[in-house]
């Protein structure tokens, strides 16, 4: 059963005093929030898929499309900053115990905090499932998607660029599989650095990663808060929804 009911709005500067947000919910297939007790709490060693109400965990080895072994100890902790968020500290990553699917069109939409400027440090992989990989700082840009389309915030490239590391940042990529894929941050579309191919894959699949690289390896050193997979590319202005309904709890 959908749990999203207790997290359909949020709070916004720019909505007159703080008028509700609502987040866009269709066409979901994974919604993690730590604000949330449904979804993660204190303790838990998994998160709880707030669409299908399956289950993540910690990743462990490479289980391509068969069975995962979770590693709990590889899970992330919970803080309650920001009324609550994942905390890789160290080096951390997830893996999602269902089949996301195979579609044509896809969005991640994410609230990420860079600790580092590691390079290399994964938002999400994919190709445990024949999909693609979503990078911070790899092969010369910040925010780099399969080299399909990237971003970076200083030229020339700057891994420690001012714009990426430790602040929050709501990162969002949408795209269909033969177009151009387009990338925001905050809420607002930025012109892809170099290089803008044709999208390779959408699909999201089994043991798709979060954080970590599908060999669970090169992973994410800092937070993440809310974390939203879509079947379909959603257009700029429901970007922008997403980003202004929790803007103001991560002080944007």
């Amino acid at each position: 059963m959908p749990l999203l009911s207790t997290l359909g709005t949020g709070s916004a500067k720019g909505f007159g005093h703080r008028k509700p947000v609502r987040r866009v919910n269709k066409d979901l297939v994974l919604h993690l929030d730590p604000a949330n007790a449904s979804c993660f709490k204190s303790g838990d060693t998994t998160a709880t898929n707030l669409v299908t109400g399956n289950s993540v965990t910690g990743a462990s080895g490479t289980p391509g499309t068969g069975t995962h072994t979770p590693n709990t100890a590889n899970f992330p902790a919970y803080s309650s900053s920001n009324g609550g968020v994942f905390d890789f500290a160290g080096g951390r990553g997830m893996n999602v115990e269902e089949d996301l699917g195979s579609n044509t069109s896809m969005t991640i939409d994410m609230w990420v905090n860079k600790l580092n400027d590691i390079t290399t440090d994964y938002l999400t992989d994919a190709r445990n499932d024949g999909g693609v990989w979503f990078l911070t700082n790899y092969v010369s840009h910040n925010i780099n998607w399969n080299s399909d389309t990237a971003y970076n915030f200083e030229t020339p490239y700057n891994a420690s660029a001012n714009g990426l590391l430790n602040q929050w940042l709501h990162i969002a990529l949408t795209g269909t599989t033969g177009g151009t894929g387009k990338l925001y941050v905050n809420g607002v579309e930025v012109n892809p650095y170099s290089i803008q191919t044709t999208m390779a894959s959408c699909k999201f699949g089994k043991n798709f990663r979060i954080g970590t690289r599908f060999t669970t390896s090169a992973q994410w050193a800092g937070y993440m808060g809310p974390i939203k997979l879509y079947s379909v590319e959603l257009s700029a202005g429901q970007v922008r929804r997403n980003f202004e309904a929790d803007r103001m709890r991560f002080a944007v």
